[in-house]
């Protein structure tokens, strides 16, 4: 239902669990002199009778041109030519026709959910103060070597609980090297976080891209991408990404869907793997969805994909104090500590993942061709080594041979372990560093042979 006065609209309209997944479009006309665009939104209950899990609805906005933003778990929202709230571009007021789409990403139970959102539209002039940051890339280092790193992390801009200088200040004194802000659907903190650069610090760019049924991180660019699939499929949502050279990794791909999370766990048929790049085979703290993320991920290369295997903590907001979880980040060997070395590292799958053990893996052929891990070596006769160190009592190392545990031994604190094969017996080949009860300390990018793609 659409309400439209000279200078106000307000849309309503009610939800059941069938509308999950689903977009609803509210056309309204801004006249030429519009110099704000203020949204008021509000939904009914905001939790599922009789559960723990919220409705989650946002609000996304189009302008004449396209994508103009997302806008996650708020009540009030402002869009403008000087600064816009946080997950809605900052541009100029197009006169014209715009779009507030509704998007149902879950509803839960029996409830029927209403919702109302009032759009005003201004002519006033505005008095606020434009933002500082401009896209501006900077080196941390420009030495080569191994950095240690989060892919995957979010702040107010789409559902995080920090703003950007507190989120970088936190995983700095963590003692990463690098953190790429990869807000929802969203690019409107990518500016401010790469200002927080300085040495030996990285703060690098990307897009969580979250579509109903699936996500994937969009790395190193700043760029607006379509993630409703009622205007755009997920094939040329991908290839878009691929086109425009970011790094495409596909997230969570076995984290469980509704009523956890909308969207969380890879339902594509039509893409598994597609054009991704890569996958996120650990997310946030270790558990039992991580592994069959990372068997998934196994039997991608299986099918003959070559993908490099990545980590992300997901964070939201700091952990607390008390908390114990396995964490992981991504072991990266790079030319320089850049964003532009860093994701070019990690699309040659130059890195492990681990939350704590070294676990290097490297290979020499029979004619002398070396590799480590995520590189391409001719089909012949070859040696691989592992070295690890800060292995824990009872560890076990595996050997992982085209998904399948080859061999395994029982890790020392450090050592060094080869293994050598005759020409053709390896596709490819990785190692795993697990406890005692099979939680994951770390795993390697692979080591490929023969002909890939």
């Amino acid at each position: 239902m659409t309400e439209a006065t000279a200078l106000q609209y307000k849309f309503t309209g009610s939800l059941t669990k069938d509308d999950s997944k689903t977009y609803h479009p509210f056309p309204f006309e801004v006249p030429e002199g519009t110099t704000n665009i203020h949204l008021d939104f509000a939904y009914s209950p905001h939790y599922a009778s009789g559960r723990i899990h919220a409705n989650q609805i946002n609000v996304s906005i189009n302008d004449p041109d396209g994508i103009r933003g997302q806008w996650n778990f708020m009540q009030k929202c402002d869009l403008n030519g000087i600064l816009s709230s946080p997950g809605m571009r900052t541009a100029p007021i197009q006169a014209g026709t715009w779009t507030a789409y509704v998007e149902s990403h879950r509803i839960l139970g029996l409830d029927t959910v209403t919702y109302e959102l009032t759009v005003t539209l201004s002519s006033e002039p505005l008095t606020i103060t434009p933002s500082p940051y401009k896209d501006t890339r900077k080196v941390a280092s420009p030495l080569p070597g191994w950095y240690r790193g989060d892919l995957h992390a979010h702040t107010i801009h789409s559902d995080g609980r920090w703003d950007v200088p507190e989120f970088t200040r936190y995983m700095r004194n963590f003692g990463l090297d690098f953190v790429s802000l990869s807000d929802h659907n969203t690019i409107t903190g990518l500016n401010q976080h790469r200002s927080q650069t300085e040495d030996g610090f990285l703060a690098l760019g990307g897009m969580e891209l979250s579509t109903v049924n699936g996500h994937m991180l969009a790395l190193g660019g700043n760029d607006w991408y379509e993630w409703r699939l009622n205007l755009m499929d997920i094939d040329q949502i991908m290839q878009q990404v691929i086109d425009r050279n970011e790094l495409l990794i596909i997230a969570h791909p076995m984290t469980p869907d509704e009523p956890f999370c909308s969207g969380c766990m890879w339902l594509y048929e039509e893409a598994r793997p597609g054009v991704a790049l890569g996958v996120e085979v650990w997310n946030g703290v270790w558990n039992e969805f991580n592994d069959d993320g990372l068997h998934q991920y196994y039997t991608w290369l299986n099918m003959g994909h070559r993908l490099f295997a990545t980590t992300g903590s997901d964070i939201h907001e700091a952990y607390p104090p008390e908390d114990d979880g396995r964490k992981a980040f991504n072991i990266v060997y790079a030319e320089a500590l850049s964003e532009e070395a860093i994701l070019a590292a990690v699309r040659k799958g130059h890195s492990y993942v681990s939350a704590g053990p070294e676990l290097l893996l490297s290979a020499e052929t029979a004619s002398g061709k070396s590799a480590m891990t995520g590189d391409l070596l001719p089909a012949e006769a070859v040696t691989l080594k592992v070295t690890w160190r800060n292995a824990h009592e009872g560890d076990v190392l595996r050997l992982i041979v085209e998904g399948k545990v080859k061999e395994k031994l029982t890790a020392d604190a450090a050592g060094e372990k080869t293994w050598s094969f005759e020409a053709g017996q390896l596709k490819w080949a990785t190692v795993e560093l697990r406890d005692a009860k099979n939680g994951l300390w770390a795993v390697a990018n692979p080591i490929f042979f023969g002909a890939w793609a």
